[in-house]
C-alpha cells in the first residue's frame, strides 16, 4: 500500500537577535551545531507502544522575517497520514547562543492551528545535562487526563527542572531547588558581616529560597559564600528580567543614585552631618535642571557623566501639596489606613494590652497605659465605652522589637518597643491619642522603662509629641520594609514559585493560572540579597534595625500563616471587620472609611471570582482535587519543604476540597498582586519625604531634667534634625525608595496576559474577560470613593488620593497606582 504523507508548517516566533548573535548562529551551523525539532503525537504507536514522532528537522534562526521586536522562521514537517494530532515538540539546541522562544504555531492539514505558548529561553542542551527541551501546546490537562503519548514526557519535563541537589548552578540552567537563607553573610571579607542562618531553627524560622550551590565561606561553614557582583547570582533562566527590563531597572537606579551623588556635591553632604534646617532638606525637591554648559552645574555634569540629568528628587506625594501635612495628627492616623503600611493596625481587644514575652527577662507584661492618659481625647467616652463601640485601635510593635532593642541601641541607631493607640472620633477620623515607648529593664526582673506620650492641644507645635510620632514612624518603617513587604511577599512567595516549577507541569491548569503572578520575583529577590538585605547592605545601613534587620524579619515570620494572608481573614483576625451576610462581600468594616480595606476587598472579590470560575472548569468535584497527583505533591512540598519551619502547624488546609484550592490560589495571587502593590508602590510617596517616615533614629527622646532635655527645649527643631537620619543617609534612602516604587513599561497588570493565546480553552478566555470587566468596575468605584468629600481618609491633609489599588497602569515611573500581576519590584 502506498504511504500518504501530509505536511505541517511551523512558524517559530523568537525575540529578534542582534547582528552579532545572528552571525554567531550561522557559524554554529557551519560547525554542525544546530537546533533541531521533532513533533510528538497525542497517540501511542499501536505497534511500538511509544509516542509517535516526526522526523527531525533543522531550525535556522538567521534569515528570519523580522516584524518589530519579533523574528519569524518557518519550517515544514512531513509525516504519515495516520500521525494524528500533535501534542508536544522536542527541541534540541546546540547553539552556543541562547535565544528567547515566544511561540510555535502549527498549521494543520485540516486548516486548524495548534499553538505552543512558550515564552522561554532556549540554551545549549548541555546546560540541561544533555536533555532536549519538551514543549507542550496551550491545551491544559490535569495529570490523569494527559494523552497517553504525553504522560512520560510530562514527567520527564518536571524531572529536568528539579536537579539532583548537587553542584553549583550556572547561568542558563533551569534548576529549581531549596536552601536556607545562609547567603546574606560575608564573614570572609569582614567578621562583622557574619549573620545567623535564617530558617531551619525554632529561634530563627524563615521561608526557603532557591538553591545556588555556591561553596561555603572559609570562616563560617554554615554560610554560603556571597556573590556581590551586580546581577551575577544564579537565577533559573526563565525567572530573569528581560533585557529591556534590566536596562530600564539599571537606568532608573542610575537616575535615582545620581541625584544622591549630585546632592552630595551641591549641598556638600556628609554622612555624619544633620540637615541644618527644613529649608535645606526642601532644596532636594527644588525644580532644578542643569544643562551641561550651565555655570552653576556641578562638576560631575560638566565632565559629562550626568549630562542632561534632572538633579532634584521628584516631589513625594505626601510633600507635594502640603509640606507640613506630616505634622498633623489626622495625617498620622490616616496613614495607618492608607499609607505605605496599612495592614498592621488592629482593634484594641484588651486594655491595658499585655506582652507575650517572658516576664522573667522583660519584666511585667502589662502596658503602663491608663484610662487617664487617653480619655481626655475621646469626646467624653470612657475606655470601656469606646472599646464596646469598636473605636479604639492599636499598632503594637512591642513584642517584635523588644528582644532586639538592647543590641540595636548599642549601635548608632536608637529605638524603642512601641505601642500606638488610636481613637475613631465622631467625624470618623482616626486620631492618635497616646504612644507608649519602652526600653528593656536595666536588669533582669526589673520593670521596663516605659514612657507615655499624649498630644497637648494647647501647644501650637508639641515637639515631644512630634518626637514620639517620629519614633513610631521609624519603627513602623522598619517593620513595613522587613515584614509587611519583604517577608510577607517576596520571601514567602518564592517557595510557591519553586514548587510550581518542580511539580506542576506547564500543561497543568493551576500552573497556567499562577504563572503570570510569579514573573520576575525570583530575580528581584536575588538582586535584593546581593545589595539590599545582605550584611552591610542598604537595608542594614539605612534602617534602625541595622545588622539585626533580618532577625526582625524572622520574628515577623514566626506569626505568619498562609490562611491569614487571605485578605478577609486578615481583616477579621485584626478585628477590623466582622462577618455580616447583608454587607458587601459578607464583611462589615469596623472603620467604614478604611481605603486599603475598601479597595482591597473589591479586588479580592474580583480575583476570587476569577479563580473560582477558572478552576471549576477543571475541578468539577472534590474527588478531582484528591486524585490530582501533581497538585498533592506541590502542596506537600510547599508545606513540608518551602515553609518547613511551619510544617507542623495545624492551620494548613488539607487540600482535599475544591474550596481549599480556590482559597489557596486566590491568596497567592492576592499577595503577589494587590498586597504587594499596596505595600511597595507607595514607598516613595510616603517615605521620600524623610520627616514623614524616617528610616532611622539616632537619638532617644530626652528625659525631663537632663542636659539633653534642656538643649532640646532651647532649639527643638535642631534636636529633631539631629534625631533623624543625616544628610547622606537621607538621600541614599530616598534613592532606594525611588527605585523600588517605580513601574516599568514591561509590567503586566491584573487581568493582562502577555500572549492572548495563553490557552486554547475558550471557556477560560471568557472567564478572564469577566475578570477584566470586574476590574474596570472596581476602578470606577475607587475613583468615586476618592471623589467623596465625606471620606476623610481618602485624601487627608496631604491631599494625596489613595490610588495604589487602582488596577490599571498609570504608565511608567512613580505613578502611585496600578496593580501588577506579580512581585516584580
Amino acid at each position: 500500500m502506498e504511504i500518504v504523507y501530509n505536511s505541517i508548517k511551523a512558524t517559530v516566533r523568537t525575540l529578534s537577535e542582534g547582528y552579532f548573535d545572528l552571525t554567531h548562529d550561522a557559524i554554529s551551523e557551519l560547525w554542525g551545531n544546530r537546533v533541531t525539532m521533532r513533533l510528538v503525537g497525542l497517540d501511542l504507536d499501536p505497534v511500538t507502544k511509544q509516542p509517535k514522532m516526526s522526523e527531525e528537522i533543522n531550525l535556522r534562526l538567521f534569515g528570519a522575517v523580522i516584524k518589530g521586536t519579533d523574528s519569524y522562521n518557518s519550517v515544514v514537517f512531513d509525516f504519515k497520514e495516520d500521525f494524528g494530532e500533535v501534542g508536544a515538540i522536542i527541541l534540541d539546541s546546540r547553539y552556543e547562543n541562547e535565544f528567547f522562544l515566544k511561540s510555535i504555531t502549527l498549521e494543520m492539514p485540516d486548516d486548524t492551528e495548534i499553538y505552543f505558548h512558550c515564552y522561554t529561553w532556549i540554551c545549549h542542551s548541555r546546560l540541561s545535562f544533555g536533555q532536549p527541551r519538551i514543549l507542550f501546546s496551550n491545551q491544559a490537562y490535569l495529570p490523569n487526563e494527559t494523552p497517553p503519548a504525553l504522560v512520560g514526557l510530562r514527567h520527564k519535563d518536571l524531572l529536568s527542572l528539579r536537579g539532583d541537589g548537587k553542584g553549583q548552578r550556572v547561568y542558563g540552567q533551569r534548576i529549581y531547588d531549596y536552601d536556607l537563607y545562609n547567603d546574606i553573610s560575608n564573614p570572609d571579607d569582614n567578621p562583622e558581616l557574619r549573620r545567623p542562618v535564617l530558617g531551619g531553627s525554632k529561634e530563627l524560622p524563615y521561608p526557603r529560597r532557591c538553591r545556588t550551590g555556591r561553596p561555603r565561606t572559609l570562616s563560617d561553614p554554615e554560610s554560603e559564600s556571597p556573590d556581590l557582583a551586580f546581577d551575577s547570582q544564579y537565577v533559573p533562566r526563565d525567572e530573569r528580567f528581560s533585557a529591556a527590563k534590566k536596562e530600564m531597572f539599571v537606568g532608573a537606579g542610575f537616575r535615582s543614585f545620581s541625584r544622591h551623588l549630585v546632592s552630595a556635591v551641591e549641598l556638600l553632604i556628609r554622612d555624619d552631618r544633620p540637615f541644618d534646617s527644613f529649608d535645606q532638606l526642601h532644596r532636594l525637591f527644588v525644580n532644578t535642571f542643569f544643562p551641561a554648559d550651565s555655570p552653576g552645574a556641578p562638576e560631575l555634569i560638566k565632565q559629562g557623566s550626568l549630562k542632561g540629568t534632572t538633579l532634584e528628587f521628584p516631589s513625594p506625594g505626601v510633600y507635594g501639596c502640603n509640606r507640613d501635612a506630616w505634622k498633623a495628627d489626622l495625617e498620622f492616623g490616616r496613614q495607618r489606613l492608607a499609607g505605605k503600611n496599612p495592614c498592621v493596625i488592629e482593634l484594641l481587644m484588651d486594655f491595658p494590652p499585655k506582652s507575650q514575652l517572658d516576664p522573667d527577662i522583660f519584666g511585667p507584661p502589662e502596658s503602663t497605659i491608663t484610662a487617664a492618659h487617653i480619655e481626655p481625647m475621646m469626646e467624653g467616652h470612657s475606655v470601656e465605652e469606646a472599646m464596646e463601640k469598636k473605636r479604639l485601635f492599636i499598632v503594637d510593635y512591642h513584642d517584635v522589637y523588644m528582644p532586639h532593642i538592647e543590641r540595636i541601641n548599642e549601635t548608632r541607631a536608637k529605638t524603642y518597643a512601641s505601642r500606638s493607640f488610636f481613637y475613631l472620633n465622631n467625624d470618623n477620623c482616626l486620631l492618635p491619642v497616646a504612644i507608649e515607648l519602652t526600653l528593656p529593664p536595666r536588669e533582669r526582673g526589673l520593670k521596663p522603662n516605659s514612657r507615655i506620650f499624649t498630644p497637648n492641644p494647647e501647644l501650637e507645635h508639641d515637639w515631644l509629641w512630634c518626637y514620639a510620632k517620629t519614633h513610631v514612624a521609624v519603627i513602623d518603617g522598619g517593620y513595613h520594609q522587613l515584614v509587611s513587604h519583604w517577608m510577607r511577599t517576596h520571601a514567602c512567595i518564592e517557595p510557591f514559585i519553586i514548587a510550581t516549577r518542580r511539580h506542576l507541569s506547564t500543561m497543568h491548569p493551576l500552573h497556567v493560572l499562577l504563572l503570570p503572578h510569579f514573573k520576575d520575583t525570583m530575580h528581584i529577590n536575588s538582586l535584593a540579597k546581593s545589595s539590599l538585605i545582605n550584611a552591610g547592605g542598604k537595608i542594614e545601613s539605612h534602617y534602625t534595625g541595622g545588622r539585626y534587620c533580618m532577625e526582625l524579619s524572622s520574628a515577623g515570620y514566626k506569626g505568619w500563616r498562609l490562611d491569614n494572608e487571605a485578605f478577609p481573614k486578615d481583616l477579621l483576625k485584626r478585628g477590623l471587620a466582622v462577618q455580616d451576610p447583608s454587607a458587601k462581600h459578607g464583611l462589615r468594616l469596623v472603620i467604614e472609611d478604611y481605603p486599603f480595606a475598601n479597595d482591597g476587598l473589591d479586588l479580592w472579590a474580583a480575583i476570587r471570582q476569577w479563580v473560582q470560575e477558572y478552576l471549576t472548569l477543571y475541578y468539577t468535584e472534590d474527588k478531582v482535587v484528591q486524585e490530582d497527583v501533581e497538585l498533592q505533591e506541590w502542596w506537600a512540598e510547599v508545606r513540608d519543604v518551602g515553609h518547613a519551619d511551619h510544617a507542623d502547624a495545624d492551620w494548613w488546609v488539607s487540600m482535599r476540597k475544591v474550596e481549599d484550592l480556590v482559597e489557596v490560589a486566590t491568596t497567592i495571587i492576592w499577595v503577589a498582586s494587590a498586597h504587594h502593590a499596596a505595600i511597595n508602590f507607595g514607598q516613595y510617596a510616603y517615605g521620600g519625604y524623610m520627616p514623614n517616615s524616617p528610616c532611622m533614629a539616632l537619638l532617644l527622646i530626652p528625659e525631663e531634667g537632663t542636659l539633653e532635655y534642656a538643649e532640646m527645649e532651647v532649639d527643638p527643631e535642631k534636636y529633631f534634625l539631629r534625631m533623624v537620619p543625616p544628610q547622606a543617609d537621607t538621600t541614599r534612602a530616598m534613592a532606594v525608595l525611588e527605585l523600588l516604587a517605580q513601574h516599568f513599561s514591561d509590567e503586566e497588570y491584573l487581568g493582562e496576559r502577555k500572549d492572548w493565546r495563553w490557552t486554547s480553552d475558550t471557556r477560560a478566555m471568557s472567564k478572564l474577560n469577566s475578570l477584566r470587566e470586574n476590574l474596570m468596575k472596581v476602578e470606577l468605584e475607587i475613583e468615586a470613593r476618592n471623589a467623596n468629600p465625606k471620606l476623610h481618609h481618602r485624601l487627608g491633609p496631604a491631599m494625596l488620593p489613595y490610588t495604589l489599588l487602582i488596577p490599571s497602569s498609570g504608565g511608567e515611573g512613580l505613578t502611585f497606582r496600578g496593580v501588577p500581576n506579580s512581585i516584580s519590584m
